[in-house]
């Protein structure tokens, strides 16, 4: 009869233990409701666990009269191995499959083929007009809905589409998220940054070896791109606008003629507080592209910077007459254009 009860209850600790490691998996995913569930039902196996520790009499439990508290203790303790086991598994393969993935690609021409991109992107702080922040706000949203796939999905396109705001975003999540969500937008702000840091010592070392026109333009890019995503610290971010516009200066005497080079110097120098030298750079901007949009922009910042109002509304006059304009920079310009009582 002992031998029967003590393979029922052997076989009874068994199930109880495999239990736990389901209610280990389950715990990772599942929603804040059903994690005080698991907790309770961890407690109730904690309590069998115990109780069948009890009701063993046998000699071997006579000669260890401590073997109540051993059990309890295994009982209490095998959810925190099964459940760090679990989730170290888990995060594992998770953290896998996102590093396999690509979030963005920085070849050879990535860098430039956002230029224009990004200049419209950060032109809409032209003239002090606040960002329209409602896709922004989107992804901020699918953030919050404790859906796993959701926020996976979100946190790859926002790597993907490398902007001030996705870095942010990005940033609040590891702040703030109490989910494994936090580890993969951890492991996207590194990528994002190693990516681009690779991207400087790749072509520092060509300009090194052989240093022409476009290679010196693109480290400069680079340099730019990586104070441009906000991941640095104030000292740190200075540093790498000063190399940027070092690398411009020195792309600008083989080239003093290209319209983007001279746009991105002159962008550079005046959020650099360099506002006469950046007026200087994006009026010859101007002058190689008079119908370009992004060059009066950015010349309409600076005026606006150097309290020029007078040529801010001669920009603004000229750009009233542009079909495809910004809708934010539309309101700015119409403010200019229309209003009787601007500053003079």
């Amino acid at each position: 009869m002992n031998r029967s009860k003590s393979i029922l209850i052997h076989i009874s600790v068994l199930v109880v233990l495999v239990f736990e490691l389901l209610a280990a998996y389950w715990f990772i995913s599942a929603s804040s409701s059903m994690r005080f569930l698991l907790c309770g039902v961890h407690l109730l196996l904690v309590a069998i666990f115990t109780l069948l520790g009890k009701n063993i009499k046998s000699e071997k439990f006579q000669e260890n009269s401590n073997f109540t508290y051993v059990a309890f203790a295994i009982s209490a303790v095998m959810p925190v191995y099964g459940m760090v086991g679990m989730s170290c598994v888990y995060l594992y393969l998770r953290n896998a499959k996102a590093q396999a993935r690509q979030y963005f690609e920085t070849d050879e021409q990535f860098l430039s083929d956002r230029r224009q991109v990004w200049i419209k992107d950060v032109g809409r702080n032209a003239i002090d007009i606040k960002r329209n922040e409602m896709e922004v706000d989107a992804f901020r949203d699918v953030l919050r809905t404790n859906d796993r796939q959701l926020e996976e999905n979100a946190i790859n396109k926002l790597s993907r589409s490398l902007t001030k705001e996705s870095v942010s975003i990005l940033k609040d999540v590891v702040k703030t998220s109490a989910s494994d969500t936090k580890i993969l937008a951890a492991s996207a702000l590194i990528e994002m940054e190693d990516k681009i840091i690779t991207k400087i010592e790749t072509l520092r070392a060509q300009v090194y070896q052989n240093p022409d026109g476009p290679t010196i333009l693109e480290l400069a890019r680079a340099y730019d791109s990586y104070c441009y995503l906000d991941v640095l610290d104030t000292v740190s971010q200075k540093h790498y606008q000063n190399l940027a516009l070092e690398q411009y200066e020195t792309f600008l005497q083989i080239d003093s003629g290209h319209r983007e080079a001279n746009l991105e110097y002159g962008r550079i120098l005046l959020n650099s507080g360099k506002t006469e030298d950046a007026i200087k750079n994006l009026r010859l901007a101007l002058a190689l592209s008079p119908e370009d949009v992004n060059p009066q922009i950015w010349l309409a910042e600076a005026y606006y910077r150097s309290q020029d109002y007078d040529n801010v509304r001669k920009l603004c006059t000229k750009l009233a007459d542009t079909k495809k304009l910004p809708e934010n920079i539309r309101e700015v310009v119409d403010w200019w254009t229309t209003q009787d009582d601007v500053i003079a």
